[in-house]
Formats: C-alpha cells, sequence, structure tokens
C-alpha cells in the first residue's frame, strides 16, 4: 500500500518554493511602511537625481518589505525594476544599480549578493541585464513567455527566468481562463539550460490552481501566493501519482531511481539525489529533449543564440507561440505598470511635506 505525503512537503522537496510579495505594498497592513518610506525618501531624494519623489519612495518601500522578510528565508530576495521602464535599457540599468545603492543604504550589514532584481523579459531589458552583469548585479527575467526570451536571458547572464504559466491577467480575474498555459515553455527551458550548461535557473510563477503547481513538480523554482501554499499545506496524497503527473516526470524518476541504488549500494542516500531536489536532471533525462524552441516539433534542441541581434530576436519572438508570447508579455507588463501606477500615487498620499 502507497503511503501518502504532505503536497506542500512533498513539492518543496523536488522544487524551491517561494512566496509571492510583489503586490503586497497595496494592503493596508502595510500604511506605516509607507509613511515612514515616504519621510525617507524626502530626506535623501537629494542624492537620487535621475529619479522622481514618488519613484523614490517606491523604491524604498519594496526594499523595506523584501529586506523585513529576509531573516525569515534562507534564500534571495527579489525587487522589480520599474516597469514604465521595460523598452528603456540606459533606465533599466540605473534602476537596477541605485536599488542595489539603496539597499545597502538602508541595512549596510546585508549581503548584496541575496538580492536580485526583477526585469522585464523585453529586448531592452535583457540587455540591461546583460551589462548589469558586469556590474555584479544579479538579475532575473521576469514577463516571460517564450523560449526566445528564455535563450536571451540565459545569455545576458540572468541568474533566473521567471516563466509566467498563465497569462498574468488570469491570476487576478477568477473569472478570466488562460486557454494556453506555457507548460512545454517551462520545461523546455530547464532542459534547454541543462542541455547546454547554463547556470540560469527556472523560477515558474502564476499558476492558477495547486494542480498546476503540482505539474511543475521538479522546475528549479516556483513561486506561490500564500493561498496556494495554505491549500497545498491541507492536502496529502501518494508522492508516486503526484510524480506521474508532473510535466517533470522523467527527471523525477531518473531521482527515484538513482536514490534506490544509491540506497542499495551505500546504505543511504548522497548526492544522487541532489538532483531531484533541485529540479535537476542527469544527460538520460534529455532523451525527451528533442524539441524546436517551441516545443512543437521532433527537431533536436540546438543552441541558438539572439544576443547580437535585436532583428532577429524581435522576428522570432513576435512569431513565437503565433504571437500569443508577445502579446501575453506586452499585456503583463501593462498590468505592472498599473500597479507601478497605483502605488506611486499611494506614495503621494503619504508625503506629509504636501499635506496641508
Amino acid at each position: 500500500m502507497e503511503s501518502s505525503s504532505n503536497l506542500l512537503d512533498y513539492l518543496k522537496s523536488k522544487t524551491q518554493v517561494d512566496a509571492d510579495a510583489y503586490t503586497e505594498l497595496l494592503k493596508p497592513q502595510h500604511a506605516d511602511l509607507l509613511k515612514k518610506t515616504a519621510a525617507l525618501a524626502n530626506e535623501i531624494k537629494g542624492h537620487y537625481h535621475t529619479v522622481n519623489f514618488e519613484e523614490l519612495a517606491m523604491e524604498l518601500s519594496m526594499l523595506s518589505l523584501a529586506l523585513s522578510i529576509a531573516p525569515k528565508i534562507t534564500g534571495a530576495i527579489l525587487v522589480m525594476v520599474n516597469p514604465l521602464y521595460c523598452y528603456s535599457t540606459p533606465k533599466i540599468i540605473d534602476n537596477g544599480q541605485r536599488l542595489y545603492r539603496l539597499c545597502k543604504f538602508l541595512e549596510p550589514g546585508f549581503d548584496l549578493s541575496r538580492l536580485i532584481i526583477k526585469v522585464p523579459s523585453t529586448w531592452e531589458g535583457l540587455q540591461a541585464c546583460r551589462k548589469l552583469k558586469s556590474f555584479n548585479v544579479k538579475t532575473l527575467a521576469t514577463t516571460l513567455y517564450s523560449m526566445e526570451q528564455a535563450i536571451l536571458a540565459a545569455e545576458a547572464g540572468c541568474i533566473y527566468i521567471s516563466p509566467f504559466l498563465n497569462e498574468l491577467k488570469a491570476t487576478f480575474d477568477s473569472a478570466y481562463h488562460d486557454p494556453t498555459p506555457i507548460f512545454d515553455i517551462i520545461v523546455n527551458a530547464q532542459r534547454y539550460y541543462e542541455h547546454h550548461s547554463y547556470p540560469t535557473r527556472v523560477k515558474a510563477c502564476a499558476a492558477v490552481t495547486t494542480e498546476q503547481i503540482l505539474q511543475l513538480a521538479g522546475v528549479h523554482a516556483f513561486t506561490a501566493p500564500a493561498d496556494q501554499l495554505r491549500e497545498l499545506a491541507s492536502m496529502e496524497e501518494s508522492a508516486v501519482k503526484v510524480a506521474q503527473r508532473s510535466r517533470f516526470r522523467d527527471e523525477l524518476a531518473i531521482g527515484h531511481t538513482n536514490e534506490n541504488a544509491n540506497e542499495t549500494a551505500n546504505g543511504a542516500t548522497n548526492g544522487a539525489t541532489n538532483g531531484a531536489v533541485d529540479g535537476t536532471t542527469n544527460g538520460d533525462a534529455h532523451r525527451d529533449s528533442n524539441r524546436t524552441t517551441n516545443g512543437n516539433t521532433n527537431e533536436m534542441m540546438e543552441k541558438l543564440s539572439f544576443i547580437d541581434d535585436e532583428s532577429k530576436f524581435r522576428l522570432a519572438f513576435s512569431r513565437a507561440d503565433e504571437g500569443k508570447a508577445q502579446l501575453k508579455t506586452a499585456q503583463a507588463l501593462n498590468l505592472f505598470c498599473e500597479f507601478q501606477i497605483k502605488a506611486e500615487a499611494l506614495m503621494r498620499d503619504n508625503d506629509m511635506t504636501k499635506i496641508g
């Protein structure tokens, strides 16, 4: 008889699971934080001439919130650049460097190697990531919906990519359903990186159900909202059955086989299980990697390059998933821009120098 496993514990054993705090700032419980950072922004704005009060206050708020979470986790904290700059390489570079400086100002003892800057997966954004890497600023490519973006992000030196399983709209509007979630892109990106020895890791997000999350057990990392994590924590099921549902079932099976082999040989699990914990695989797992960048044919997963060819990237990206990838990216960026505008308005409301 198969034993049952807690689904959240099982998922954590196969995939790094993170909580999403990006939209936390608009919640009422952070009112005092907003007032404090608005006051601080007024104090230091004379030292930051390329940014207005509202944006500076917003950056201080995001960093303060992230730093308050940092002691509770062992991994990185992530802060997003202003999405309104998604088509400006120079502004994103300036924004990324400023976030590092502000982080050091807020908490001088904080290890900056734990700070990762989230950057939109536009041509301009990923070229900014390329430059930021030369400044030792770590980046994550967000709003990603295609293999073309994934390949360019790896070439640009991003630490992570964050492919959105569903359209971002679907995570905010329960009545909206994305008919084409990008499971194949997430699986193929991870296999592509491993096949071509890129260090970039896949941090998937924007699942709308726990079932979708479980189908991605084995991905390097996953960001999920608190309610989905609580739901998973309350559920139990056979680990074997859950593994069979995963889109990474081959990798999970290989990790299980290696683990059993080591138990037989050594009487204990050892390094062979590391692949299963991080969602990585060994060379045998690439037997199903014979797909093109959109995962629709049986061509081999050849190594492609876009980093020095803007026209090639833009043409390929415009055709990805029959144009849906470009549309989904634009829609996600529009939603993030709306959030940025609302947050900056909230910062203006907390500017005590303008009240009365």
